[in-house]
């Protein structure tokens, strides 16, 4: 619902309005529904279980044996998911003389939580509760600890929590955000009418939008863990000496169904978990220029404008259940010391407190799983952002940085030629992933899509061919057949895309 109102009071155009929505998103994904597998070199690899794998083939050669490292086969729910925007404007365009022009704006924005209907939705996730294993298995790794982890500081708490009728919210926001807009237009008399200074600063919110079960590009989905049930593929329970199934037969002890909140902390317990922030922060992005506009002879118009943007509480995925960097290799080379004792197997203070569709079930577990925050969550080697153990979506740490400087040179048609040319010279620099998991911030990087160079040019030109041009056409069809041609020709050069990663390659210059 928009609604807005002008008046104009001497020198002033103010405009109010205000704008009012209620989205709802329903959804049902099928997800994996039909099983997904993965296969790649744990079987096949040698001499050592954990040497480095092969360019390519070992892992076309567990499909043959039908022995993949994981899989899962997906039962998930049904969403409808709601909330609310409001948001009230106030602007004001005042021709100070008449050679200036103020432009003043504020706009008040507030977004209500999202809210599933039916609460069927994870809304947090708590590191320090109690869950229904943390007690067995603190006293298990009494009776069997490593000397990396002091037996007082093994825990095995946390776990999720869950929207209820009390408290339905997926996450909280702040109560309101209040964003300003500058302006102005100035034609100096001193440099006569054809040149033009123009100046703006805006702040720009961006709406959290969470929306159901189904995923869309550029939105966070909802997190609907124990209400859509993922039952895991077991591939060994010791480490990948022997397999624990297969291919054949990949859930021998059936497919687990949806038990929706009613295991609290214990939901997933020996599975991936992934939670929204329960303190949400709205991105916004603080943007500005400056520009000088200037009319040439020939009906042209050349403009130079210094433009920039910066990107605050960006989202990102944020993995939080990582090894200690002091467990970690500082080594630039392979550490095969450091492998060997990360990926070597310790007795399982889990074994038997967690479902048979874990892969944490099993007699041992390799040392690294103990060592990271929630050993109860399973650690995949190697990890990536959402692979592996505890993944907070919506975590707001990430920025960017924009400026640009940007030349257009436009011809207004005459003489049947019109032409316009842009030419940016850009820089992004943005923070949007980290370098490793256990880093307080992002990494600063040139940004993925940054194009610092970009040159467009555009023109039309319209032959001086038939009726009312230079050379005219007597008759009817050869005017037709030859009059009021256009020639259209455009032309793009673009710097191309930074260098992403290098993969698992030591760059020694």
């Amino acid at each position: 619902l928009f609604g807005d109102i002008i008046t104009m009071r001497g020198n002033h155009t103010i405009k109010a309005g205000a704008d009012l929505r209620d989205y709802r998103w329903s959804s049902f994904t099928f997800g994996n529904s039909a099983g997904t597998y993965t296969f790649n070199s744990n079987w096949t690899n040698g001499p050592l279980n954990n040497a480095a794998a092969a360019p390519l083939g070992q892992d076309f050669a567990a499909f043959l044996l039908g022995l993949p490292s994981s899989g899962q086969i997906d039962l998930n729910a049904q969403s409808t998911t709601g909330m609310k925007y409001d948001g009230f404007f106030l602007q004001d365009d005042w021709r100070a003389r008449g050679n200036l022009t103020f432009n003043m704006g504020l706009r008040i924005e507030h977004e209500s939580p999202a809210v599933e209907r039916f609460d069927r939705a994870v809304n947090g996730f708590n590191p320090t509760a109690q869950n229904p294993i943390s007690t067995a298995a603190a006293a298990a790794y009494a009776a069997s600890p490593v000397p990396q982890i002091p037996v007082s500081q093994f825990r095995g708490l946390a776990g999720l929590t869950f929207a209820s009728p009390a408290s339905p919210d997926i996450y909280h926001t702040g109560s309101v955000f209040a964003s300003p807009r500058l302006g102005f237009a100035w034609v100096p008399r001193a440099l006569g009418k054809g040149t033009v200074i123009r100046g703006g600063f805006g702040v720009f919110v961006v709406p959290i939008v969470i929306n159901g079960n189904g995923e869309v590009s550029g939105t966070t989905t909802l997190n609907q863990e124990g209400y859509s049930q993922t039952t895991q593929f077991v591939a060994t329970n010791n480490s990948y000496l022997t397999p624990a199934t297969t291919l054949s037969n990949p859930f021998p002890n059936g497919i687990v169904p949806p038990a929706g909140s009613s295991a609290g902390t214990g939901t997933f317990l020996g599975q991936k978990i992934t939670f929204f922030a329960p303190q949400a922060q709205h991105p916004y992005n603080m943007r500005w220029n400056f520009g000088i506009q200037r009319q040439l002879p020939g009906n042209m118009v050349l403009e130079v404008v210094y433009l920039g943007n910066h990107g605050v509480h960006l989202p990102i995925t944020t993995q939080l259940d990582y090894i200690p960097r002091q467990f970690l290799s500082t080594s630039p080379f392979r550490d095969q010391t450091a492998i060997n004792l990360l990926s070597g197997t310790v007795a399982n203070p889990f074994k038997g407190l967690l479902p048979n569709s874990s892969s944490l079930n099993g007699a041992t577990v390799t040392l690294q799983q103990l060592l990271i925050p929630f050993p109860q969550y399973p650690y995949v080697s190697p990890p990536t952002s959402t692979s592996n153990g505890v993944v907070m979506l919506g975590n707001t740490p990430g920025s960017s940085y924009f400026q640009s400087l940007n030349v257009r040179v436009q011809k207004r048609l005459t003489n049947g030629l019109t032409l316009i040319n842009n030419f940016v010279y850009s820089q992004l620099i943005d923070r949007l992933a980290y370098l490793n998991d256990s880093d307080p911030m992002p990494e600063k990087r040139v940004s993925s899509d940054s194009r610092p160079l970009r040159e467009v040019l555009a023109a039309t030109y319209e032959l001086p061919i038939g009726r009312g041009k230079r050379f005219r056409l007597s008759s009817r069809f050869g005017n037709s057949l030859l009059g009021e041609w256009k020639i259209n020709a455009m032309l793009t050069l673009q710097s191309g895309p930074v260098i992403g990663t290098w993969g698992n390659v030591i760059y020694l210059g």
